[in-house]
């Protein structure tokens, strides 16, 4: 059997992505790769390097070797999985915004980091709500 195992391997990431609830840009930052290099693996068209792997297997809180699992989802599991989140586009200022929050937000403990990130879901919400 000719398994493309580079597709297999970015099958396996968008599918554990997926299950997450996550986006390629939030998946990209936890493994500090950009969004679009990480769409191509997921696609199949870059090979990542094991360091690569290693850092989009953190990112997912799996193991390396589930990355590399030939297994697939069948039936109710495979339902199970959410559908791709529809991706938010940023003009050119709030794109230096953003990278700005983001910076600042690596250099933070990660307990000040996801406090952080709950005030400014809330921030959100509250706004999107009037």
């Amino acid at each position: 059997m000719d398994v493309n195992l580079q597709a297999l391997v970015g099958r396996n990431i968008r599918r554990f992505r997926l299950a997450d609830g996550l986006t390629i840009e939030e998946l990209a930052f936890r493994a500090q790769l950009h969004p679009n290099y990480l769409g191509d693996v997921e696609r199949g068209r870059r090979n990542p390097s094991l360091v690569n792997l290693k850092k989009i297997a953190d990112g997912l809180k799996k193991p390396l070797t589930d990355l590399l699992s030939g297994a697939h989802l069948t039936g109710a599991s495979a339902a199970s999985i959410p559908r791709e989140k529809t991706a938010v586009y940023f003009s050119p200022g709030q794109d230096k915004d953003l990278l700005s929050l983001i910076k600042t937000l690596r250099s933070t403990s990660p307990k000040d980091r996801k406090r952080i990130i709950q005030i400014a879901k809330s921030l959100s919400a509250r706004l999107k709500n009037g």
